[in-house]
């Protein structure tokens, strides 16, 4: 959790530095550096202990000395420096979206602020005074950032919160008192944001496995201990409920805390009906315990098949589980390969060979290098002598590679413009073996706007995948406003993909809109959108938030094998 720290700590850095009107280029440097340390998979501590923090990309000496100091003393006096003055509250504030630190600091100057409170009662006034700049729409703007902003206070993307449980479920098993544990709740369940975590454990010494795990490094806090339950927080911030139950209600348990609570309702409803009580505890039939020590029990009791976790939301899984018609759902082993990441080309932080070997360590068959086109400048996109650059580099690897896999794609994320035109010129793209298009600017468009851009993108024979195709970042960017049964139409019609990004930011396509491009019959593309070697292993989310959409391996092209893959690419460019 340190590289989490200190990454916070650079991009609110970077906030501060804006607030105060203060050099463009210092404020990217530690943007850039936040996102270097999240791409690591090493720790900080370790790196440092080793001199080598200046070999991380965008790392200097200066930032270099900064990590440094936190290592040793978890403080950066640089940084406290630069803070002194601001309001701590208002810090906080700068990450709302739609408002951002220079017009924070304007509204700070003219009214003072310094809390949320303060903010939410300045719009008004700057209305009513008609403040240079703050029309009625750019407040409605800030005021939908705030609701944003607040519900995202509340919950953790899951792509912090995993490698978290992870962490701490890896040391609970070591605990030799502890039989079984588990992750329940929403983590469990694949939710996209989560809010605390449930872990389940069985000990034939529950009290005294509770107190061993209290004293875990990985927890920083204890809320309260008993005998069958303790809660604490661990690194994140993130509050934990231990349970310890019986071996035989350890099913039970599992299915109770997984949820989702409308899951389980509708559950309770089906047993009652059958003159079964369903709890934590197990299923009864009157005093009689008749289930509960393994999960799936408490479904054949019903005569269901066992619903998968992801899907447990009470959205018709309970009806297909007792027709028996749940569908196999898409697993990350069904994958063959990655059709969306990035290199140094652009704005990757890994080579096109690291990428590609990586890939090939991950077994997969191919590798799709989608850098993004020249409207992309914050992205250092392509031109076109870049772009042949990178055509070059990647023949003269595929000789070097000779047969090995992955066989490499050359690709593109190429920008769909505002009037839907794309931003590179249709004989390029027909050079290139595969095209993903996304939207990545003027995202205030109007529905209409939106969705004619994405009809226009997909009339186009060089598109083969559409990318994030709402655009949205969780809790920071709400997604695009669009006629979704109009743009699935046009993907059915054309036969592109349309993806589910796997960066636990986008997770786009959502479970609901996947689901229904799959009804539709629109194949689906499962991207890591990776911009590291590291961020390769992102697809996983994707694969989870396909299978809340319960997506089948047969709509995901790159489920597919090199043969099938490439022959349709062939015959959509024939």
């Amino acid at each position: 959790m340190l590289n989490e720290e200190i990454a916070r700590i650079f991009e609110r850095m970077a906030r501060v530095l804006a607030f105060k009107g203060q050099d463009r280029f210092r404020i990217m440097a530690y943007e850039r550096a936040a996102v270097s340390i999240r791409d690591l998979e090493e720790d900080l501590a370790s790196i440092a202990e080793h001199g080598k923090l200046e070999d991380i990309p965008g790392i200097g000496k200066d930032l270099s000395e900064m990590i440094d100091e936190y290592v040793r003393t978890r403080k950066i006096k640089r940084y406290e420096r630069e803070c002194k003055g601001i309001p701590a509250g208002l810090v906080d504030l700068m990450s709302i979206p739609g408002l951002g630190p220079k017009t924070l600091a304007q509204l700070h100057q003219k009214f003072h602020i310094r809390s949320l409170t303060d903010l939410e009662h300045c719009l008004e006034k700057a209305a009513a005074v008609k403040l240079k700049g703050f029309g009625q729409k750019k407040i409605d703007n800030i005021k939908r950032g705030i609701e944003l902003w607040v519900s995202s206070q509340k919950r953790m993307l899951i792509g912090v919160a995993l490698p978290l449980a992870d962490n701490l479920l890896s040391q609970v098993r070591k605990i030799k008192l502890i039989e079984h544990a588990d992750v329940a709740g929403s983590l469990r369940r694949r939710r996209e944001t989560i809010g605390d975590l449930d872990v389940l454990i069985v000990s034939k010494n529950g009290p005294r496995a509770l107190q061993q795990i209290v004293k875990l490094p990985e927890v920083k806090q204890v809320l309260g201990i008993g005998d069958t339950k303790a809660t604490v927080i661990i690194e994140g911030g993130i509050q934990v409920d231990v349970r310890s139950v019986a071996r035989e209600s350890y099913g039970a348990a599992l299915q109770y805390f997984t949820g989702s609570k409308q899951h389980n309702i509708h559950l309770r409803t089906l047993a009652q009906k059958r003159g079964l009580k369903l709890n934590e505890y197990g299923a009864f039939r009157g005093q009689k315990r008749v289930g509960g020590k393994d999960e799936d029990e408490m479904y054949a009791l019903l005569d269901m098949q066992d619903v998968p976790p992801e899907i447990r939301e009470d959205k018709g899984e309970i009806e297909a589980a007792m027709a028996g018609r749940l569908p196999k759902l898409l697993e990350v082993r069904d994958l063959r390969g990655d059709l969306h990441a990035h290199s140094t080309y652009s704005d990757g932080k890994s080579t096109i060979e690291e990428m590609v070997e990586h890939a090939a360590e991950l077994g997969y068959e191919y590798i799709a290098l989608t850098d993004h086109s020249p409207s992309q400048r914050v992205a250092h996109g392509l031109d076109l002598d870049r772009l042949e650059q990178k055509i070059e580099e990647i023949g003269q690897l595929r000789k070097k590679r000779k047969d090995r896999a992955p066989h490499i794609l050359i690709g593109t994320e190429v920008d769909i413009l505002a009037d839907g035109k794309l931003d590179y010129p249709d004989k390029v793209l027909a050079r290139l073996d595969i095209v993903v298009a996304s939207i990545h600017s003027l995202f205030h468009q109007s529905k209409d706007e939106i969705t004619n851009r994405l009809l226009a993108a997909l009339a186009n024979p060089h598109v083969d995948i559409v990318g994030h195709p709402t655009s949205r970042l969780i809790g920071s960017r709400e997604p695009l406003e669009m006629n979704f049964e109009r743009v699935i139409a046009a993907a059915a019609k054309s036969g592109a993909a349309l993806e589910i990004n796997g960066s636990m930011y986008r997770l786009d396509l959502n479970d609901s809109m996947a689901k229904a491009a799959q009804e539709a019959g629109v194949l689906l593309a499962i991207g890591s959108d990776a911009h590291s070697t590291a961020q390769l292993d992102q697809i996983r989310y994707g694969v989870f938030q396909a299978r809340r959409g319960w997506i089948e391996a047969r709509s995901v092209i790159n489920t597919w094998p090199w043969t099938k893959l490439s022959r349709w690419l062939a015959h959509r460019r024939s």
